[in-house]
């Protein structure tokens, strides 16, 4: 008996004793130097036996991470029953509860001792929830049988963990049966089109999440029908298990069936309360208006852009299209549709606006390495919001950048005295003005006027005059539809001292141009430098998701058509018959200037998907194709495609690649017809930047461009031998305007380096491709 006692003493005695050590329990704080035994470092953490969940969507549930210290020590679910064993049948009768209240540290030491030379596992209670929450995911996914089992292996003394999470799935429960109550006062082809939308189906796996999704349509289906004050608590659904079967019913409470009564707008003066001696209040197409100040916002753009009206049906997607419409305006600062009351089944409600200040200045600056030098420019914009009070759009916008360095690898083959050295720059002037169509929320002409000025780093420099004409328009919530019935373009090149001697020794060849024959080079170079016009009819098509807040992926898609000098062919044609200097009856010409004719379409799709909370994986594919038609023999170099760049294939500097196996680049500055380019990216953010999240990027990039002929031309076989091949490392440093973006690219496969254009066994630490841009790449 006596030994009992002394048994059920001394366990006590330890279990209080173990409660009082240090236990921080998995604090991060910086740990003392004295206290370095008591660490805890999780080494590892090993997940198997998932399938029906991923590995990542694990992880985000835990608190516990890997390659992470945490400090103090832990309480062990192991070791105590040896302990107490030890403790009762030491012969040295030493260890009595007295001597255990006396010292902490003999206690360690008898921990160990009792456990022999293998260390202790210690686990703290973030774990222990850890693996609570795992046990709630898998019963939200319908995973109720699912087994999860635990080993930890700790080394050195018990500082450093190794987690294994064993985890036995089992049979899913799925669903037997579904009932719906409570559709009894809706009509026949509204309670038909809601049960064929359900989110639950017999036989698929029961989970919380599809209750969760079922519950949230049916609110939104029932607003849409009249519903208005339908919400949470009007659904109640009830499950009933039986081992991996499970019964759903649904019921349903509709609430009162409701009308708009009548609709009020209200415009506040955001810099002052609301004056009733500063009011003016008026009536215009079914809705009472009432403006505080004076906000030079026109009586028709609210009412227009109001979507419902007093005596319709009650439905979430108009009051949604209210704000949707009137958000597009992009003259409000705050927009909000408030409930105000329900008299004898009418729904009154008001719309509260606040303007935008009206004018906007805005600074910015640029960086990158476009040229190979670190290329810094500025610009400074001034918007109006609202010109002439119906949501007109007033931009105008000047920005210069410059190459800050004067030296250039694409004129290494001249001589220091046949040019002169020069820092490439770009100057450019706009004005643009959007003007809303009020019949038609979400729809706008757009004027541009723009001005150009830009010295490449070929010896060339160019301007270029614009004027468009636009017409958008909004398809659904997700696309739109940009139509340019209008554009004229003047180009003007001049070449830069040295530029014949570049032409000779870097592009006559590339282009099928003798350099021996004067003639030749001359004819060439009259062509290349002539001024030119580029009339262009543009059908454009946009596509997202971004503005859908249930997305786990972000998709973006948008294709171009555009049809080149078909406006000035006919001009050439019909109207301007005469006959001008240097130019022939089959050249393209109007008024003695040359005009562009080709085909060109495009296509561009990318994705980002947000794998957990820090780490996301993003991707694009882009095609394009031109081609000449008419009375032109060629496209235009400045309306060509071009690769290589920090937005582009990052193992090759700004345009710089290509076309297909041409090793020139000054040649790739001149573009080519045809441009193929895939790019993904695993972006990883794990550490901030003053206040910014920041991290790192793992890319590759696949891509080339081609000519439509000869022999840089796009066949069957160099669509395969000349795809040129990237990858790297990134570091992305957070900002306001976007992350600073530092990528370091090596090439794999470079068509150029023929006939061995793999650069594996030539790779060396520092052969690396730099590219600085601010912003993602896609």
């Amino acid at each position: 008996m006596n030994k009992r006692i002394r048994f059920i003493a001394t366990l006590l005695a330890s279990v209080v004793l173990m409660l009082m050590l240090p236990e921080p329990v998995m604090s991060r704080t910086k740990p003392d130097a004295t206290a370095s035994t008591d660490n805890g470092f999780v080494n590892n953490i090993v997940i198997s036996g998932n399938r029906a969940i991923s590995t990542e969507e694990i992880r985000s549930v835990m608190s516990t991470k890997e390659n992470t210290r945490y400090f103090g020590v832990f309480k062990p679910w192991v070791g105590i029953h040896r302990f107490a064993d030890h403790l009762f049948n030491d012969p040295r009768g030493a260890y009595t509860h007295k001597t255990l209240l006396s010292s902490q540290n003999n206690v360690k030491k008898w921990m160990q001792e009792s456990l022999g030379e293998a260390p202790i596992a210690f686990v703290s209670d973030d774990f222990r929830r850890d693996i609570a929450l795992i046990r709630k995911l898998y019963t939200y996914k319908g995973y109720f049988f699912a087994i999860i089992d635990t080993t930890i292996r700790a080394s050195d003394n018990g500082a450093q963990q190794n987690i294994f999470i064993s985890i036995e799935e089992n049979t899913p429960t799925r669903i037997d049966t579904i009932s719906y109550q409570g559709l009894d006062n809706l009509d026949t082809a509204a309670a038909s089109l809601y049960l064929k939308q359900s989110k639950l189906k017999v036989q698929d796996i029961f989970s919380v999440d599809n209750l969760l999704e079922e519950r949230d349509r049916s609110i939104n289906f029932f607003k849409e029908y009249g519903y208005a004050l339908m919400h949470e608590d009007s659904i109640s659904i009830q499950i009933d298990t039986v081992g991996v079967l499970a019964g759903v019913k649904v019921d349903l409470r509709l609430p009162q069936k409701l009308e708009y009564g009548p609709v009020k707008a209200v415009l506040h003066d955001p810099r002052k309360p609301d004056d009733p001696n500063a009011m003016r209040a008026f009536s215009l197409d079914n809705v009472d208006v009432t403006v505080y100040g004076n906000p030079r916002i026109s009586d028709k753009l609210v009412t227009n852009y109001t979507a419902y009206r007093p005596g319709q049906l009650t439905q979430q997607s108009l009051q949604q299209k209210t704000l949707q419409n009137l958000g597009s305006t992009n003259i409000f600062s705050s927009i909000f549709i408030r409930r105000d009351s329900v008299q004898n089944g009418k729904l009154y409600t008001s719309i509260h606006l606040e303007p935008k200040p009206r004018h906007l200045i805005e600074p910015s600056i640029y960086a990158d390495n476009r040229y190979g030098n670190l290329f810094l420019g500025t610009s400074l914009g001034y918007e109006n919001r609202n010109l002439l009070k119906n949501a007109e759009n007033l931009k105008i916008k000047g920005d210069f950048g410059m190459q800050l360095g004067t030296s250039n690898d694409l004129l290494s083959n001249l001589e220091d005295g046949q040019y002169e050295k020069y820092r490439a720059y770009e100057l450019g002037l706009s004005a643009s003005l959007v003007m809303p169509e009020l019949k038609k929320p979400g729809s706008a002409y757009e004027a541009t006027l723009e001005y150009n000025r830009s010295r490449l780093p070929i010896l060339l420099d160019n301007q270029t005059g614009l004027l468009r004409a636009s017409y958008n328009t909004s398809l659904n919530p997700r696309s739109r539809l940009n139509i340019d019935f209008f554009e004229l373009e003047w180009v003007q090149k001049d070449s830069l001292n040295g530029f014949k001697q570049l032409f000779k020794t870097d592009l006559a060849d590339n282009i099928g141009i003798d350099p021996t024959s004067s003639m030749d080079v001359d004819n060439a170079l009259d062509s290349l430098l002539e001024t030119n016009i580029n009339q262009t009819f543009r059908v454009q098509y946009y596509s997202s998701n971004r503005k859908d807040p249930y997305r786990t992926t972000t998709h973006t898609w948008n294709a171009a058509i555009e049809a080149v000098g078909s406006l000035a062919w006919l001009i050439d044609e019909y109207i301007d018959t005469g006959s001008y200097a240097g130019y022939s009856d089959d050249d393209p010409q109007i008024f003695g200037t040359s005009y562009s004719q080709f085909f060109k379409i495009s296509t561009q799709y990318s994705f980002t998907r947000k794998l957990s909370e820090n780490t996301e994986v993003a991707g694009r594919v882009f095609a394009g194709w031109m081609a000449p038609y008419g009375k032109a023999d060629d496209t235009p170099e400045e309306r060509r495609f071009f690769a290589g760049g920090p937005n582009s294939m990052r193992g090759w500097l700004f345009n710089t690649l290509g076309p297909a196996s041409n090793d020139n680049e000054v040649a790739a500055n001149l573009g080519a017809d045809i441009r193929l380019e895939g790019n993904l990216e695993y972006r990883i953010k794990f550490f901030k930047v003053f206040g910014q999240p920041s991290g790192i990027a793992v890319f590759t990039d696949l891509g080339n461009i081609w000519d439509r002929s000869g022999t840089y031309g796009l066949t069957f076989n160099s669509l395969y031998e000349d795809i040129a091949w990237d990858m790297g490392v990134g570091l992305r440093i957070g900002s306001p305007i976007g992350p600073f973006r530092f990528d370091f690219a090596y090439k794999l496969y470079d068509p150029s380096q023929k006939p061995e254009p793999w650069q594996l066994s030539n790779w060396t630490p520092g052969d690396y491709t730099f590219n600085f841009g601010i912003g993602e790449p896609f």
